[in-house]
């Protein structure tokens, strides 16, 4: 046999060894991962918090509202 069959045979062996470990400790996280499903330690998360700004101000990432005053009718 010359080395390079010698590698070649060698390093599909490794790499047969190694697929078989990472398919039984994924099998062990999925199991672990099922049965835990709250994981946030019983405190619900939603979002960021509604945090109540003074008239005029505005966090960076809102929108910007036009606000139009209403007009008078005039009758000529």
């Amino acid at each position: 046999m010359s080395l390079v069959t010698f590698d070649l045979v060698l390093s599909g062996l490794v790499y047969l060894v190694l697929v078989y470990f990472m398919i039984t400790l994924l099998k062990k996280r999925r199991k672990s991962t099922d049965s835990d499903d709250d994981n946030d330690g019983g405190i619900s998360v939603s979002g960021p918090p509604q945090i109540d700004l003074p008239p005029g101000v505005c966090l960076p990432d809102d929108p910007i509202r036009i606000v139009r005053e209403e007009q008078e009718e005039v009758l000529i």
